[in-house]
């Protein structure tokens, strides 16, 4: 009878192990999931504050060519003192 119990314990903690490892698996695809959703999260924001600052960017940009193009339009040609007492 001495195999017997061994083999109905052995053949519970296979079964027990078996269990437990099912329940692990699924425990980690699910932590996976989650993360894959947070990381989904992630990405959309980045996308989202990298259009903001395209927009900012863009709009920044235009200003400052505004700007330089206002300030070479302002740039006349000065005339030096010795050039305008000789006339």
């Amino acid at each position: 009878m001495g195999i017997a119990s061994s083999m109905r314990d052995l053949a519970q903690s296979i079964a027990s192990s078996h269990e437990e490892r099912t329940k692990t698996v699924a425990k980690v695809k699910e932590e996976a999931s989650q993360t894959r959703e947070e990381a989904k999260d992630l990405i959309k924001g980045f996308q989202a504050s990298r259009k903001e600052l395209k927009a900012e960017l863009k709009e920044a940009s235009a200003a400052w060519q505004g700007l330089t193009a206002a300030k070479a339009k302002k740039k006349v040609r000065r005339t030096p003192k010795w050039e305008s007492q000789q006339e």
